[in-house]
């Protein structure tokens, strides 16, 4: 009895010093839902197999929902290497980050930081429907060049 008391009495007060990131219920949809992704990479080529170590500033991916699908809820992450451009455009329309992410991978004694950003955008969804829809203003152009040796520069959403 006295091992399990101390085991317990272990397990708890190790438990106290955990760390980890907080997580939170953002939306909850209740019922029979699906979901459909559209994205695209703003890399030229796959890291840096073409030789060329560049992103593009757009990128274009088509929505198609057939007519019985009804949208509920659309959001937009985009991501890439650097600190972070939490401003960009879509389908011409600015959008700016409501929700921002990043982390620091440490490689050779080098901090490389990483970001992700989040925005709503179920109201131009809705309003747009099928169709291409264009990432744009996301400019990365600067940051990368510390990524490519490692071929962790990228861009997307």
């Amino acid at each position: 009895m006295k091992i399990k008391l101390l085991n317990l009495l272990l397990f708890l007060f190790s438990v106290h010093f955990l760390f980890a990131q907080g997580i939170e219920l953002y939306s909850q949809f209740n019922g029979r839902y699906d979901y459909t992704a559209i994205g695209a990479t703003l890399n030229s080529c796959e890291n840096n197999l073409c030789g060329v170590c560049q992103i593009d500033t757009t990128a274009t991916a088509t929505l198609t929902l057939e007519p019985s699908q009804n949208l509920i809820a659309a959001y937009l992450y985009w991501a890439g290497s650097g600190s972070g451009d939490f401003e960009v455009n879509l389908n011409d329309q600015n959008i700016n980050a409501e929700r921002t992410f990043n982390h620091t991978l440490e490689t050779n004694g080098t901090d490389l930081l990483f970001f992700s950003a989040f925005a709503d955008v179920t109201s131009i969804i809705q309003n747009t429907g099928n169709g291409d829809y264009t990432l744009s203003e996301l400019d990365l152009q600067e940051a990368i060049v510390p990524y490519c040796n490692n071929a962790t520069n990228f861009g997307g959403w």
